[in-house]
């Protein structure tokens, strides 16, 4: 009865690592994409950028930090917008072989 439980255990062991390794596998089959990111500034302020991995950041905009709540929100929203256009056409004229 103890073998079989431990059989029984490994099994599931096994199980559940093939299903993190396929996981894995797939994901990094997906193509990398230019995607908008928000990041605050140690010294006040936001960051809008364009991040994809294996390219340089490009910044889109930065927003200062001393608007109002109103403003603030109004400028970081007008940023992403901008930053998830640029994104679309980036990855739209990305060649085919990069796709993968």
């Amino acid at each position: 009865m103890a073998l079989l439980d431990l059989l029984l255990f490994f099994f599931v062991v096994w199980l559940a690592l093939s299903l993190v390794w396929l996981v894995r596998r797939r994901r990094a089959a997906l193509p990398d994409r230019w995607e908008p990111r928000t990041r605050a500034l140690r010294e006040g302020g936001h960051v809008v950028e364009l991040v994809c991995r294996g390219e340089p950041t490009q910044r889109v905009q930065r927003v200062p930090g001393d608007l109002d709540w109103e403003q603030l929100g109004t400028q970081l929203a007008e940023a992403m917008a901008e930053a998830e256009a640029r994104a679309a056409t980036l990855n739209g004229a990305r060649p085919p072989s990069r796709r993968r």
